[in-house]
């Protein structure tokens, strides 16, 4: 019998691709996975996992060596990973055991044995492992990891699905996971790839790109590829779908290809839906193994996620949906009414207003929309959705509009729901046009969510009351009406005001046994509150309206509630995570406020790079709308305060002086003059100025106070200052508003520390602050690696570099080089100073 050749080129690391995007905060991951014995890689098609792990086998300190797996590959897998093993180096002659010379449980016994005495640890990264179908590979594998000890390190990569049942070393903790979540390129991951290939975006166009392909990283390079032989950069982002040329046969050669009948039509009927279960696929195909089929699917990689913890509900890759669509409509363009009507049965069957008559409408059914929306409106006016994933006007004939009025309304309504203004507006005056009575309730309740969403502040007070005096439909049209007016409240800075109006339309939604109107009162409510400094209620709001519903405007203002607490709390990390996850779904507000916070968090300089992007889309946000005062000043003050810290004082005196009739009533105005005559030196007028800031908002007092104790410092007015440090710090202890002393750098933590000297009724609060602020001052340039900290730990001791590799199973140069990176990280020259330093920034 002929022997099989071990291929070589299967145990190359595969070249980087043109213009790699190397991924440090991965390969710490990656990295601190070498803790545990195996590390599972698993997403669908194009996530760049090769590509990650090829950048990191070339990265690492550990010696690691590779094997491409292909179909057939089972029976050679052992000598394969022999090989593999062999490549990484250290292993001298023939060492490792070869599994043609014994029985196949001696072999891995032996392999074991071997590997668990070897002097340093190797690692072995198993590519396309879903490839193999042989269970008994993976079973060896699994024996191999458990008794090889800490010098074996497995890196599995594999498509989609839950990976391979690893059960009992998941139990163990002995598995470190990375999925597509952790996969998907990051905003600043798709600028570096778009600059690799020489292309420039807006930020605006870059986040939307990265929104469309769902930071999938072999979209991105699709994207990019194409758009550099493209005209028009802007409008190819502007109009990237699934039906891209590049993007389909990548679908259709990775996706499609290789599907059975039943698998293909549960893919292709149930793209119509944003969300599949089991059970509504089923309902679509007539089939009775939606379930299964789905979990099938998933287990394939196939560019489905699960929606929640449970295995019940999927969603497809949004490019995905619209390849699929575009497809269903080539093959099936008759079924395609007849899907839409069996989901609106569907959702309604279930309680599920909005999709019933999202559904209904595209069947097109006008008597079940119409039903609809007579039973549910108040549900459905609160209602919105991302971006629709098929064309969202259903268009009825004249004559249908004409002898049924309310499917004018309803068509509105489902318009609004879908972000069409435009849409909404055609079908409000058509309502207007056919009704004897188009002012009742429902046209009203329509009429106002529509101007809270526009930010018309004026329409919304006059709608809201007319809204509450009409009455007829009880505790539903007074919680919408509370709502908007709540909303609006927000808008102009009322707060307190706009805080009872949300409690009030609360209780009537739950009066009423709304949850939606429950969860967008709750949304809203959050962010007053974190507004007026009550942090903690703040944040327990926002977590509260997102367990009603996941709709696009609830996840806005809880998100972004969350994002003005952490701010404060300091943790900008945490803040600019919500922050990302705030989207404002069409609403003017919202997205207004986004702006206004994403400028908040460059104030401390250190994306002073991305200012002009950031300041430039916030004004995009401010144009085309009548901008409430309230919003205008935030974002004025908010421009004027970066650009002080920036340096650039003369920019912030002319946005302020513009202002300047305001600037006595205005607190956010009055907090940033005060801190740019603190800036230009003249902290007398500084402290007058902030002294006379306006009450209302906890954080911009405790600005104000902090600003005022500064600038008493700078003066030489000590006890001034003192005092008025003491009364900032009171009010700040108890919400824990760590961020507005952090922020002011070193001054604020110089003045800090004098006050912890000259006694203080917040000592822990203030220790809390001084150590976080020094953590900032001193920490390492880079994160250190989980190995680096460890020689660190060592590098404290008298010992020396040979006996310190000797203590640790490494070499030498491995020490020296992990020493090296410890230095630059640490910007140390030697050794005692890398220790110092260290100890300083809390690392030992």
């Amino acid at each position: 019998m002929t022997e099989v050749p071990v291929l070589g080129s299967k145990l190359e690391v595969p070249a980087p691709p043109p213009g790699l995007v190397e991924r440090p905060r991965l390969g710490r991951v990656l990295d601190t996975g070498l803790r545990r014995p195996l590390t599972l890689v698993n997403a669908p098609p194009g996530w760049g996992k090769s590509v990650l792990l090829s950048w990191w086998t070339r990265a690492t300190d550990l010696r690691v060596g590779w094997l491409g797996i292909e179909d057939g590959d089972d029976p050679r897998f052992w000598s394969y990973l022999r090989a593999a093993l062999n490549s990484a180096g250290g292993f001298a002659g023939d060492a490792l055991p070869s599994p043609d010379e014994a029985p196949h449980e001696v072999f891995l016994a032996r392999l074991a044995a071997v590997l668990a005495g070897s002097a340093e640890p190797v690692g072995v990264v198993l590519d396309d492992f879903h490839r193999i179908c042989d269970p008994r590979v993976l079973k060896g594998l699994e024996y191999l990891v458990q008794h090889a000890g800490r010098a074996l390190r497995v890196i599995i990569v594999t498509r989609g699905g839950p990976g391979p049942p690893l059960a009992r070393l998941r139990l163990a903790g002995a598995v470190t996971v990375l999925e597509a979540a952790e996969l998907s390129f990051t905003m600043a991951e798709t600028v570096e790839l778009l600059a690799a290939l020489g292309l420039e975006l807006p930020g605006r166009y870059t986040r939307m790109l990265l929104q469309r392909t769902e930071g999938w990283p072999a979209g991105l390079r699709l994207a990019g590829l194409s758009m550099q032989g493209h005209c028009d950069p802007l409008r190819f982002v502007n109009g990237l779908t699934g039906d891209h040329e590049t993007i389909a046969g990548y679908f259709a050669s990775e996706v499609l290809d290789g599907l059975d009948g039943g698998h293909l039509e549960v893919l292709l009927c149930g793209s119509v839906l944003e969300q599949l279960t089991g059970s509504l696929a089923d309902a679509l195909t007539g089939r009775s193994d939606g379930e299964r089929i789905l979990a099938e699917l998933w287990d394939a990689g196939a560019f489905l996620d699960t929606v929640g913890d449970r295995r019940s509900s999927y969603r497809c890759h949004r490019l995905l949906g619209e390849f699929l669509r575009r497809e269903l409509a080539r093959r099936a363009p008759r079924r395609v009414p007849d899907l839409h009507r069996r989901a609106a049965a569907w959702y309604a069957a279930r309680g599920s207003s909005q999709e019933a008559l999202q559904h209904a409408l595209l069947s097109p059914d006008w008597r079940m929309a119409t039903d609809l929306l007579a039973d549910h409106w108040p549900d459905l006016v609160l209602s919105d959705s991302d971006p629709p994933l098929w064309a969202s006007d259903p268009a009825p004939p004249e004559a249908a509009l004409r002898d049924n009025p309310d499917l004018a309304l309803a068509c509105a309504l489902n318009q609004q729901i879908v972000g069409d203004r435009r849409g909404t507006d055609r079908y409000l005056r058509l309502a207007d046009h056919h009704a004897a009575e188009a002012d009742d309730d429902k046209a009203t309740a329509i009429r106002l969510t529509r101007s809270v969403a526009a930010g018309d502040v004026a329409a919304t007070f006059s709608q809201a009351s007319r809204l509450l005096a009409h009455r007829e439909d009880g505790e539903g049209a007074r919680s919408v009406a509370l709502c908007a007016l709540g909303t609006a409240r927000l808008a102009t800075g009322d707060l307190r005001t706009a805080e009872r109006a949300l409690d009030d339309g609360l209780a009537a939604a739950e009066h009423a046994g709304l949850d939606r109107a429950r969860a967008v009162c709750l949304s809203r409510l959050a962010v007053a509150r974190a507004l007026l400094g009550e942090l903690h209620l703040a944040g327990q709001t926002a977590q509260d309206s997102l367990g009603f519903t996941a709709a696009p405007g609830v996840r806005g203002y809880a998100y972004l509630a969350l994002a003005i607490t952490h701010h404060e709390w300091g943790d900008g990390n945490e803040a600019a995570r919500y922050l990302d996850l705030a989207e404002s779904s069409g609403d003017r507000l919202l997205a207004a406020l986004i702006s206004i916070v994403r400028l908040w968090s460059l104030q401390g300089g250190e994306y002073s790079s991305h200012a002009d992007e950031v300041l430039r889309e916030a004004r995009h946000q401010l144009t085309g709308w009548a901008v409430p005062t309230y919003i205008a000043h935030r974002f004025t003050a908010a421009e004027a305060a970066l650009r002080t810290s920036l340096g650039d004082t003369g920019t912030a005196a002319r946005l302020l002086t513009d202002k300047a009739g305001a600037s006595g009533g205005s607190a956010p105005l009055a907090v940033a003059l005060a801190r740019l005559q603190l800036k230009d030196g003249d902290p007398d007028t500084a402290i007058l100025t902030a002294a006379g800031a306006p009450n209302g908002e906890l954080g911009l007092s405790l600005e104000a106070g902090l600003l005022e104790a500064l600038a008493a410092d700078r003066a030489g007015h000590d006890r001034h200052a003192s005092t008025t440090l003491e009364k900032t710090l009171q009010l700040a202890d108890h919400e824990r508003f760590k961020g507005v002393f952090l922020r002011e750098g070193r001054a604020a933590r110089r003045l800090l520390s004098a006050h912890l000297d000259s006694g203080t009724a917040c000592w822990p609060f203030v220790m809390e602050i001084v150590g976080c602020a020094a953590e900032r001052a001193d920490g390492p340039v880079a994160p250190l690696t989980e190995r680096e900290l460890t020689v660190l730990r060592y590098l404290q001791s008298v010992l020396t570099t040979e006996e310190i590799a000797a203590e640790l199973h490494l070499s030498v140069n491995t020490v020296k080089t992990h020493t090296r990176h410890i230095y630059r990280k640490l910007t140390a020259s030697r050794r005692r100073e890398a220790v110092r330093k260290a100890r300083e920034a809390r690392l030992l």
